[in-house]
């Protein structure tokens, strides 16, 4: 996720940026332009923070998982090192 991350951050800033361009551009010309750019940078708005809402949803996930884990190998450690010893006795 973090090759992937900065290039998405990136082309949203990038847009962010050409969509206020826009603004400044159209404030001379007529109102519906104006308002097209402006739906567009909401618009923009909306999935920069569905990006963050996902973007916190799988840190969640994966510090959960990380947790299930090393709780899994905190059980199983004890378990296989006697499988082990027991093994290494009946030899």
């Amino acid at each position: 996720m973090q090759g992937i991350e900065p290039k998405f951050h990136h082309s949203l800033t990038e847009r962010l940026k050409y969509y206020s361009f826009l603004l400044k551009e159209t404030a001379d010309e007529s109102e519906l332009q104006q308002c097209d750019a402006m739906i567009r940078a909401s618009e923009l708005s909306d999935l920069y923070q569905d990006y963050l809402n996902n973007k916190r949803k799988l840190e969640v996930s994966i510090k959960n998982y990380r947790d299930h884990h090393q709780s899994l190998q905190k059980l199983l450690t004890p378990k296989i090192r006697y499988l082990i010893k027991k093994s290494k006795k009946r030899q």
